[in-house]
């Protein structure tokens, strides 16, 4: 049975031109029919062949990251470089920090496949806690992201692995998380099985007097994939947020959507 949205808050408010998701066959053919323009070009904000990058976020924020192409022949390892969508969703939630009321006192955090760690990284500062999770052969290089950008101040951080459909570290299950956040890490149908799960299950094991709100930049691949990913959420409500919440430069090249558990 579905948990009636009703029942909650939402510490955000939706603006008015959200759409919501009622049809994944509709919002599909939106999205790769209307929405996705002729001169998209794949990963044109990042460079993927340099050791290491400086992303500028803001005036008074700047993630230094290193990459490691090598992973990349690992299987399943993707998170060893950046990806535009990462750079779209670290973007996002610092230009709407004031948005979604996030607070050094209050605010938890979790992303899911933080790869490089650059949006958890940036918003530590931010929140009261960042949790920073992905495979086990991936930690030591998001580690060193870490270590690099917090000045050995890590009381504020949690690092660990959670691999998706597997069982989730107490450390995390203990804690209700305002926000779960994931960019690009929906590539191939054989994982959303396991995401969905694992995203299901925090979720509904935090769930308090508010819900957790997922926010969620997902490039525009392929899409079966996106179909698969989206009937498989039928147990959140999801809204795909407006274009005119993107900075120019990533306008209506990868959705994000922010989904409620239902």
């Amino acid at each position: 049975m579905k948990i009636s949205r009703e029942k909650f808050i939402l510490p955000v408010s939706i603006p008015q031109d959200g759409i919501e998701i009622d049809d994944a066959y509709e919002e599909v053919f939106s999205l790769f029919t209307e929405g996705r323009p002729l001169e998209w070009q794949h990963n044109r904000a990042v460079i993927q062949n340099k050791d290491y990058v400086e992303v500028l976020i803001d005036d008074n924020i700047n993630v230094k990251i290193s990459q490691n192409q090598s992973l990349l022949s690992v299987r399943g390892s993707t998170g060893t470089v950046l990806w535009d969508s990462s750079i779209l969703l670290t973007k996002f939630m610092n230009d709407h920090r004031t948005w979604l009321n996030l607070s050094i006192e209050k605010t938890k955090i979790l992303e899911l496949g933080s790869g490089c760690g650059l949006a958890g990284i940036s918003l530590v500062p931010l929140v009261n806690l960042m949790a920073l999770t992905d495979q086990a052969n991936v930690l030591s290089h998001l580690w060193k992201n870490v270590k690099r950008n917090l000045n050995e101040d890590y009381s504020k951080v949690i690092v660990t692995e959670l691999s998706w459909g597997k069982e989730i570290d107490k450390e995390i299950l203990q804690h209700h998380w305002d926000f779960i956040i994931a960019s690009d890490c929906i590539y191939n149908e054989f994982i959303i099985d396991d995401f969905v799960k694992t995203l299901t299950k925090i979720c509904l094991y935090g769930i308090n007097l508010y819900p957790t709100i997922v926010i969620i930049a997902l490039e525009l691949r392929s899409d079966t994939v996106h179909l698969e990913f989206l009937e498989k959420m039928n147990e959140f409500v999801m809204w795909r947020l407006p274009n005119s919440m993107y900075r120019r430069e990533f306008n209506r090249d990868s959705p994000s959507f922010i989904l409620q558990t239902n």
